[in-house]
């Protein structure tokens, strides 16, 4: 029961939706109308401002952060501390605070596991930065959860730790399909790019490539 108890708390911890929040206290505008319309501290940061988006991050890593620490004091196992993570990325994915509408999880995914392993988010997260800086970051973000789910089995600890990256690469996707609804009457490709893009279009030219052309024409 505890456990139970404590898995719906992390719930409710990660739909707190902060972009919304923060969004709406210092503009009076709703991030769920501008952008692309999510709580995502992407969208807070490029289309609300710099420390906007910077508080909403430190605000959605800390929840994460939150829902997994609380699960290590009550002396939960960690399967228990995992999905507790977990339920934390589906509720700031899907808050009960505005109607299931919210962000992608990647702040809240990176404070769980913060918790959790900081060695294995350690390693796993560099394909993240690496692409982040020069490339995609939605495609860093798979690449960052395939390569945690891999350590997690070399480390044997798949069932364990393994949970959370597992659960969060699921939860990552369906997100990006959504609204589900719509996979009916969606093309293949289309499918396929928001899987790999996060988008409808593939994003196939690298950010350096970008920058150095910007730096050519001044």
């Amino acid at each position: 029961m505890i456990s139970f108890l404590c898995i719906i708390t992390a719930y409710l911890l990660g739909s707190i939706p902060f972009g919304y929040l923060v969004t709406r206290f210092s503009t009076g505008k709703n991030i769920l109308e501008i952008g692309w319309q999510k709580t995502s501290t992407s969208n807070v940061f490029k289309n609300v401002g710099i420390w906007q988006g910077l508080l909403t991050g430190l605000l959605d890593l800390l929840k994460g952060f939150a829902a997994v620490w609380l699960a290590q004091k009550l002396g939960l196992s960690v399967q228990v501390q995992a999905l507790c993570g977990a339920a934390a990325i589906a509720g700031h994915n899907w808050s009960c605070f505005l109607n299931f509408a919210g962000g992608r999880g990647i702040a809240t995914l990176l404070g769980a596991f913060l918790a959790l392993s900081p060695q294995i988010l350690g390693y796993s997260i560099i394909p993240l930065v690496v692409l982040a800086l020069t490339w995609n970051s939605a495609v860093g973000t798979i690449l960052f959860l395939i390569t945690a789910i891999i350590l997690t089995i070399c480390f044997g600890q798949f069932t364990t730790i393994g949970i959370l990256p597992s659960a969060a690469l699921i939860l990552v996707l369906i997100k990006r399909l959504s609204p589900l609804k719509e996979l009916s009457s969606t093309k293949g490709d289309v499918i396929r790019n928001r899987l790999i893009f996060d988008d409808d279009i593939p994003h196939l030219e690298f950010r350096l490539k970008k920058a150095f052309q910007s730096l050519i024409k001044r």
